[in-house]
């Protein structure tokens, strides 16, 4: 197999070279000494060895490899050099006309330590990679004293509501990992409150993947975004302290530490958070016997301790391991009051209800994981990880209600929980530095509870109603197999892969008795391209199919009701979606340090799942999930990073797509289409040293829904903050959406309803907080680490 593997590549390597190939080619890889990691950007110069004269120059790409064509013949080395390394040189070689020469791996050092000198940097806020745009958070004033909902907001295509709903380029079907790997926490039930429980002092990067390879799951129509935390690998014990205070009673405070050892890293977390969150609604409804107005306000004061601890270690030059394992828990009270009054057609009242609810919520979730991993020859491996995580929510609402002809009290007691676990067994091969082979088998188990119990007020005693009750439970077993392969032909750097999956998916309505059972199995291959140009500019296109499947409640029959006059039910005869993904991207690096990142975009989706609302009877909304036959959409991302000066830099995120959708099937028109765009501008000015003003401003205009649209929104938020070195202190102050413009709301418009729907959020959250780093030998560190999501 082997033999054939390396027969065919090297066949493919010859037809794309050959073309091309006028004088000699020099080729090889980069990489740090101590953590056996690429080299990004390090200059290469090739020499001619009896002169010594500079024949060529160039810089590694992001995988730490360089390349030098047309070169003629004669005999040379390679120097390689890094801003605090000490440089390497490859050995004396003879190129001949025509010869390709792979010098191989060249490793680098870290240079002599030098006494008091302080050194000022800041990590690139985005770098691109081969397959995702990764965002460096630590300069976004929100890493400090913000949840990472808050931080997302910050971040180039990415989009969090106030309803804690994700989007990515404009679609909210995403998938969102936590270090690689997905989470029961990060459904898209509950995703909202995990991320506004997740302290964003506690993320080192969050990584957006558009076109994921085959060894990511093809969930999301829109890709993937992965969140990683942090995982410091420093000498000694270190770490950060963080403590802020906020308006209306809001204050959180965590510490990150670290302890490494030469062979051994152990770290961990404590995070605590006490928001606030104040809701308004207004629903106005138009239907053609009725007009109905309802206002809802509501106050949320949520309480959450968040613990992590873990260890990674080199067991042997060969030989790691990490274990790790976090917990959440939060207590969460809410008040709400609904005010509800229906008109006639001619103006007259025929019905009003006023409710309030008092609810509590108890949330808990685990995660825990486990990696092993062994390598062998150069640079080959194999391992198992596993990961087991858990959410259950237990929630109580007590109801009182007053309408015009009665008024009641009911309680609604809410069971909701997913249970995950995920194996996997992978295996990568190195045939040369051009050629790696990576396969693996992965399992995932879920199970979905959803039970719903009501008891209503008899005068003397609660008594449960069973019409009103539901038990609900999904299980899902996914089998997956995929293979990639990676290979350089000339200057090209291609990933290629394919992901098989088995899906057996069973729906226990328990409280109706019925079982519903799907299982299908499909193929979803992945192709990366990428060329890097001169002055370190690259060129990447990609394709992906991908799968968005229904989760347990958007399958539940069983219509919740929201208020008397709102219900809610998911379809147990939803498909899955199926999207066609495909995108060219242009990196274009300045001479000043900047960056222009444009990618160009195209997605075709079937079965597409959307919302849906309709009257059912006597002025009751029922809103559900259905299928689309088709839609289209087409954009182009522009993200510009720019340096103007020592003092002012600013990062600006535009995206504008086509939107076409064919909604014939549930009879809102054949082809329906929107052009729609959003920006993001975030500035940084410097006015003196250590003192730093940042600016994040989004706009979003209106985009397309099936039965209507949704509404543009635009929100502002401003920071400062200011660095005392001499004791590692920062001082940070922030106010979100400070001119109080932010809304979301959406219009409806089909024969049977019209309904206009606006929210609101509590304006200008202001946090004010400091951040102290401590300890740690930051001259050393040590490749303890594991990393689940750096090379694909």
């Amino acid at each position: 197999m082997k033999k054939i593997v390396l027969n065919l590549a090297a066949m493919l390597l010859w037809i794309m070279q050959a073309a091309a190939q006028t004088g000699g080619t020099v080729t090889g890889i980069l990489k740090e000494k101590a953590s056996d990691l690429p080299m990004e950007f390090a200059t290469i110069v090739l020499h001619e060895a009896e002169t010594k004269n500079v024949k060529n120059g160039c810089m590694t790409d992001s995988t730490g490899q360089f390349r030098f064509e047309k070169v003629s013949a004669g005999m040379y080395y390679v120097e390689g050099s890094y801003v605090g390394c000490t440089p390497v040189r490859s050995n004396v070689f003879i190129l001949e006309k025509g010869q390709t020469i792979d010098i191989g791996t060249l490793y680098i050092s870290e240079g002599e330590q030098l006494a008091e000198v302080v050194v000022e940097g800041r990590k690139s806020a985005l770098v691109a990679k081969l397959d995702r745009k990764v965002f460096n958070v630590e300069q976004d004033l929100m890493s400090s004293s913000g949840s990472a909902s808050d931080l997302m907001q910050n971040i180039p295509s990415i989009d969090v509501d106030m309803d804690g709903s994700v989007s990515l380029r404009g679609n909210s079907n995403v998938t969102i990992l936590i270090n690689g790997k997905p989470s029961a926490m990060m459904g898209a039930k509950t995703r909202g409150d995990a991320l506004n429980q997740l302290s964003a002092s506690s993320i080192e990067r969050i990584e957006v993947i558009t076109n994921p390879s085959a060894e990511y799951k093809p969930d999301g129509m829109s890709g993937i975004i992965n969140i990683v935390l942090k995982k410091d690998a420093k000498q000694g014990l270190n770490g950060t302290l963080n403590a802020n205070v906020g308006s209306y009673g809001r204050q959180n405070a965590g510490i990150n530490l670290n302890y490494g050892w030469d062979r051994l890293n152990i770290f961990g977390g404590y995070t605590f958070r006490r928001d606030r969150y104040d809701r308004s609604i207004i629903d106005h409804r138009v239907s053609p016997s009725d007009i109905i107005n309802q206002n809802t306000y509501g106050l949320g004061r949520p309480v959450s301790h968040t613990l992590r601890l873990g260890m990674n270690a080199s067991l042997t030059n060969r030989d790691m391991l990490e274990v790790a394992g976090s917990y959440n828990r939060r207590r969460f009270k809410r008040n709400e009051r609904v005010e509800s009054v229906t008109e006639d057609t001619d103006g007259e009242l025929s019905d009003f209800y006023f409710r309030d609810r008092d609810a509590l919520a108890k949330e808990n979730m685990w995660e825990a994981t486990f990696k092993y991993a062994h390598r062998y020859g150069k640079d080959n491996e194999w391992g198992v990880d596993y990961t087991y995580s858990s959410e259950s929510e237990d929630e109580m609402n007590h109801y009182s209600t007053l309408k015009m002809e009665e008024e009641g009290k009911n309680n609604e007691a809410v069971w909701d929980a997913n249970y995950l676990h995920i194996a996997k067994l992978y295996w990568q091969y190195y045939f040369s530095d051009r050629l790696r082979f990576m396969s693996g088998y992965e399992l995932e188990y879920l199970k979905a509870e959803q039970n719903y119990h009501v008891a209503d007020w008899n005068g003397t005693e609660f008594m449960p109603d069973a019409e009103r009750s539901s038990d609900f439970t999904h299980f899902m077993t996914l089998h997956s197999l995929y293979t990639t392969l990676e290979m350089t032909a000339g200057r090209w750097n291609l990933l290629a892969g394919l992901r098989g999956e088995y899906a057996d998916i069973t729906n226990k309505l328990v409280s109706q008795g019925q079982n519903l059972a799907q299982n299908y199995f499909n193929l979803y291959p992945t192709l990366h391209l990428s060329r890097p140009m001169d002055n370190g500019n690259k060129l990447m296109m990609s394709y992906s199919l991908r799968v968005n499947r229904p989760e347990g409640s958007d399958m539940n029959p069983f219509a919740e009701r929201i208020n008397p006059l709102s219900l809610e039910a998911g379809n147990p005869n939803l498909k899955p979606e199926k999207i066609h993904s495909l995108e060219a991207g242009w990196l274009w690096r300045m001479g000043n340090g900047g960056s222009l990142m444009s990618t160009v975009y195209y997605r075709y989706i079937t079965n597409q799942i959307t919302t849906v609302s309709r009257y059912i009877d006597s002025g009751v909304l029922l809103t559900t999930k259905e299928n689309l036959q088709s839609s289209r959409n087409a954009g182009i991302e522009l993200i510009w990073s720019c340096p103007v000066t020592r003092w002012f830099d600013f990062n600006l995120n535009a995206n504008g797509y086509y939107n076409q959708i064919d909604a014939s099937k549930l009879g809102f028109g054949k082809n329906k289409d929107t052009f729609s765009y959003s920006a993001l501008l975030n500035a940084n000015f410097r006015p003196f040293n250590h003192y730093m003003v940042q600016l994040n401003a989004r706009y979003r205009s209106a985009t397309l829904v099936p039965q209507g649209r949704r509404d543009a929104d635009v929100r502002i938020n401003l920071g400062m903050k200011y660095d005392i070195p001499s004791i590692n202190l920062s001082v940070i102050a922030s106010v979100t959406d400070l001119f109080d413009t932010y809304r979301k709301s959406y219009t409806l418009d089909t024969p049977e309803l019209k309904q206009k729907v606006e929210k609101r959020r509590n304006p200008r959250i202001f946090y004010l907080g400091v951040s102290w780093q401590f300890g740690g030998n930051k001259g050393k560190k040590h490749n303890a680490n594991l990393e689940y999501d750096e090379g694909l």
